[in-house]
């Protein structure tokens, strides 16, 4: 694994400060990525994440890479001092990451040092096959997607919500059972996950 620094969450945003300031300092400016939500009517979490890292003190920006061109992305993530990817449905965001030709400048921003901090979907396209989210996220809503292979930032593959808040119990128990082969990392709403140095943390989320 790549020195990175990336911050993968399941829904609180509540270590994003302690994990932020000493990196890129207080005030930071946030690159937010709504895409893996673009195609919900109702995005009142986004809403609800952009308030909270404004909240932790930080300036939030918007780098939308389905409104622009894949050059205009490339300079956006060069002007940012952190990356934030939120949650919504993982097959969409990928797929729509490999539309716009948005995949391989993010992947590349992050390995030269750009702080990553992804949220739900957000962490789950972080990992080498996004395939065992197909309980969790409908993959008929996503963007055109010939492939399930991942970012590839990190080499497991991060399942949110393990204790079931989000669509329930039973489908984070199928997941277990049904993709037992691959490397999986289940995380629950009040944990996150901290990779950084080559070295992965469990802290409380």
């Amino acid at each position: 694994m790549l020195d990175i620094d990336l911050l993968l969450l399941s829904r609180w945003l509540t270590p994003v400060h302690d994990f932020l300031v000493p990196r890129v300092g207080a005030g930071a400016r946030i690159g937010f990525i709504p895409t893996a939500s673009s195609i919900y009517p109702d995005q009142t979490w986004l809403d609800l994440d952009r308030s909270s890292l404004r909240d932790q003190g930080f300036e939030v920006v918007d780098v939308d890479p389905e409104l622009v061109s894949a050059a205009t992305f490339t300079r956006a993530l060069s002007e940012i001092d952190a990356v934030f990817v939120s949650g919504g449905n993982v097959f969409h965001l990928l797929g729509a990451l490999r539309h716009a030709g948005a995949d391989r400048p993010l992947v590349d921003a992050v390995r030269r040092g750009l702080p990553y901090i992804g949220v739900s979907a957000g962490a789950c396209v972080t990992g080498p096959d996004i395939a065992p989210l197909a309980l969790l996220d409908d993959p008929s809503e996503a963007a055109p997607l010939t492939s399930t292979v991942g970012l590839e930032l990190i080499d497991v593959t991060v399942v949110p919500h393990a204790e079931g808040t989000v669509g329930g119990r039973g489908r984070i128990d199928r997941t277990r059972q049904e993709f037992a082969d691959r490397p999986l990392h289940f995380l629950r709403d009040d944990e996150a996950l901290v990779i950084s140095g080559g070295t992965t943390t469990v802290i409380a989320g």
